[in-house]
């Protein structure tokens, strides 16, 4: 399926057992807000893309648009439809093409129809996957910032960014934020319960699993130290048994738990989160794994 055709969230984005506990808190200050009648128009999710934040908008539109779905996790027919990306009155703008942007086309599409009242549930709800400058293209932040000023009553938008501060102030300014765990926090709780499955070929004894391991650990503590010629030759030096971005991201996971610099450790973890995303897109448009991994741990390294 191409990028252009992506319309939901794959289900391990969506997993509640690995992200549920993580993004429970936030959901439970969102129903306080909803009882409490005071709901914001525009609520932005922060958090890092791939670790719950997606799971945490597609639960937040259920509780937004299911008059049945008193608490986070109620079971409704409303509420399938919304986890299965079939809800007519929840609909998710995902990042389009080669260079992962938010479209104008999207934007309008929006525009066109949020004066339209919802076909069956209390509210409209549309999650825009990535508002950061960059991913929001200015043409598209302009049109969807008239819509953001004054949006119908029925219509509720649910941004999703990883840092606030890459969000245009014109639109930050207009959103109600909602926190989600931060990256090392999410590393911290993959760890201590031991939810990192990318590992379980590791277990098998197969292909040398330790020694891999401490390739890669030696090619990301190499990359925070500055270099980078153990990160270039490391796509190409995984075995074919590690399926690669899942097992390079569940290492830098792992180490990012156990670093004692905080720093390392979002920095380890923001890599996590990438390849995870970078694995998706090579997925989705068929591209050459081990180059696009190559240009993620460069940018990665040329980031720190």
């Amino acid at each position: 399926m191409s990028d252009d055709a992506a319309r939901w969230w794959e289900a391990g984005v969506l997993d509640r057992e690995r992200w549920g506990d993580l993004v429970a808190p936030a959901l439970g200050r969102l129903v306080s807000a909803r009882d409490r009648d005071r709901l914001p128009h525009a609520l932005l999710l922060v958090g890092p893309a791939g670790l719950g934040r997606e799971l945490a908008a597609v639960e937040a539109a259920t509780l937004l648009v299911c008059g049945a779905a008193p608490a986070p996790w109620s079971d409704s027919g409303c509420a399938a439809r919304i986890r299965d990306g079939l809800h007519p009155d929840v609909m998710a703008v995902l990042p389009r093409g080669a260079k992962q942007i938010v479209t104008i086309a999207q934007i309008r599409d929006i525009v066109e129809s949020a004066a339209s009242r919802p076909y069956e549930g209390e509210r409209r709800v549309w999650i825009i996957d990535g508002v950061e400058a960059g991913r929001l293209g200015a043409a598209a932040a302009n049109a969807f910032l008239k819509i953001l000023e004054e949006p119908p009553e029925h219509v509720v938008f649910i941004l999703l960014a990883a840092n606030p501060m890459a969000v245009l102030p014109t639109i930050l300014s207009r959103c109600q934020q909602l926190a989600l765990p931060g990256m090392v926090a999410v590393a911290h709780s993959l760890a201590d319960d031991a939810v990192l499955p990318e590992l379980a070929w590791v277990a098998s004894g197969k292909d040398g699993p330790r020694e891999v391991v401490e390739m890669i650990r030696n090619a990301l503590e190499a990359g925070l130290g500055g270099k980078n010629r153990q990160l270039l030759r490391l796509p190409y030096a995984l075995p074919d048994s590690a399926p690669p971005f899942a097992t390079v991201a569940a290492v830098a996971v792992t180490m990012a738990a156990e670093a004692e610099d905080t720093a390392a450790g979002e920095e380890l973890s923001r890599l996590a989160a990438d390849l995870l995303a970078v694995e998706r897109r090579t997925r989705a448009l068929n591209l050459n794994p081990k180059t696009q991994m190559v240009s993620s741990l460069l940018r990665w390294q040329r980031e720190l």
